[in-house]
């Protein structure tokens, strides 16, 4: 099947996103957005493309019978809105037609841009059959929709993109920091349970961010968390410096099994939760100041001191909350070890939690998916979508070899606490 000029003119864009990802002249690596952009622009200009095709009763290339009087006569740019940034779509141009074409893909893109362009990156990357296709698009498009052929031709060349994302090869990838968390949604037909989506984020050593795995996972297992990390490893990802994680059994335990040295920082966000969880809502804001006297400690050795502090008055009134902090607390004070300006990045995972909340607020505008992957994608394009708004971190060559120290000291002299004895 001959490809329409848009993916000609698309086809070394999108390679280059998926296989190189790095930009051609520049040699700079690609941000997401810029991933989250051009799958919008090819799925946008090749529907356009069958628009046309579809209004003249011929394709681009293709001669005799017509449908109606007319021909094609260049493009004109037009400036579209997505959650991502603007984009500029080359609009086929048609002459001499017994009516004038108008395009209602793009009127209906404009009315309802915010909700597609939510939509779009996991469509792209994914595509659905042809039918579920229409089924999510019929909300916002209308009467104007996609042909079948339209749909059938982008998700042939469009599952194959998202398939090679999810088997890349990560030995270049060059982690310093490794996110690991999981959100539940409820997003899958058959069901109406929430599940658990496995999510592996990383910062590179060259300070940009890169999204490494998306799984559905049950509720959060040993084994569906070894599954991630064993996939990693076969992809090549070489073992970051650090982990950031929340305490989940099932992750702590998948962890040890795959990484028994490695360097990891419990989330303290999650921490302070749990221990508020065990005392009375009229006393957890006072709890929740003296926690984070700890956690927003100048140094290693005043957050012990936080700690011992919190131990000696807490641990009468409320011996299960106190006993919630100790367990574990090592782990949870691992950033100090580390240069303070990158505290604030690696004592919670706050970095996925704020992508998490707009995964469920802009799921529910599509409700369950048909299959897992159409799930997954879109997902995905949302996480993508978060991601490219993120202004990264900066390391440079001496930092990137000060963090390996660091991570090798906490790995070999890991922090030994006894605060229930210090604080008597």
């Amino acid at each position: 099947m001959k490809e329409t000029y848009a993916e000609e003119r698309i086809k070394t864009r999108v390679v280059e996103l998926f296989e190189v990802g790095r930009d051609e002249e520049s040699g700079e690596r690609l941000s997401l957005g810029e991933l989250v952009r051009e799958g919008a622009r090819l799925m946008l200009e090749t529907a356009l493309e069958m628009e046309v095709e579809d209004f003249l009763g011929r394709g681009r290339y293709e001669r005799g019978e017509r449908k109606r009087q007319g021909y094609r006569n260049g493009v004109s740019e037009r400036t579209v809105k997505t959650l991502a940034g603007e984009i500029t779509v080359h609009k086929p141009k048609v002459r001499d037609t017994d009516e004038p074409f108008e395009s209602e893909i793009l009127r209906a893109w404009q009315r309802r841009c915010d909700e597609l362009s939510a939509l779009i990156p996991g469509l792209y990357l994914e595509g659905l059959s042809t039918r579920d296709f229409r089924r999510v698009l019929q909300t916002f498009w209308g009467e104007a929709g996609l042909s079948r052929t339209t749909i059938s031709r982008l998700n042939k060349r469009l599952h194959a993109e998202f398939e090679s994302w999810r088997q890349r090869d990560l030995s270049g990838e060059g982690l310093v920091f490794l996110y690991l968390d999981g959100l539940y949604a409820g997003v899958r037909f058959g069901t109406s349970e929430k599940e658990a989506v496995l999510v592996a984020h990383g910062i590179r050593k060259d300070g940009s961010r890169s999204m490494l795995s998306i799984r559905f996972g049950g509720r959060e297992s040993r084994a569906s968390w070894a599954e991630v990390l064993h996939d990693l490893e076969a992809r090549g990802l070489p073992q970051p410096l650090l982990v950031i994680s929340d305490g989940n059994a099932g992750l702590k335990s998948a962890l040890k099994d795959v990484w028994p040295q490695m360097a990891w920082q419990r989330c303290v966000q999650h921490k302070k939760r749990n221990v508020l969880d065990k005392v009375p809502k009229g006393v957890q804001e006072e709890v929740g100041a003296d926690l984070n006297r700890i956690w927003y400690a100048p140094d290693l050795e005043a957050a012990k001191a936080a700690a011992r502090d919190f131990v000696r008055k807490y641990r009468r009134r409320y011996e299960s909350a106190v006993k919630c902090l100790l367990d574990g607390l090592e782990n949870c004070l691992t950033f100090f070890r580390f240069p303070a300006k990158y505290w604030k990045r690696i004592r919670t995972s706050n970095l996925l939690e704020r992508s998490f909340k707009e995964v469920r607020r802009r799921t529910k505008v599509v409700g369950r998916f048909p299959t897992e992957t159409s799930a997954l994608a879109v997902i995905f394009g949302i996480l993508q979508i978060e991601g490219a708004k993120w202004r990264g971190l900066r390391f440079s060559p001496a930092t990137v070899v000060k963090l390996s120290e660091v991570a090798d000291q906490v790995r070999t002299e890991p922090l030994q606490l006894d605060l229930e004895k210090e604080a008597a």
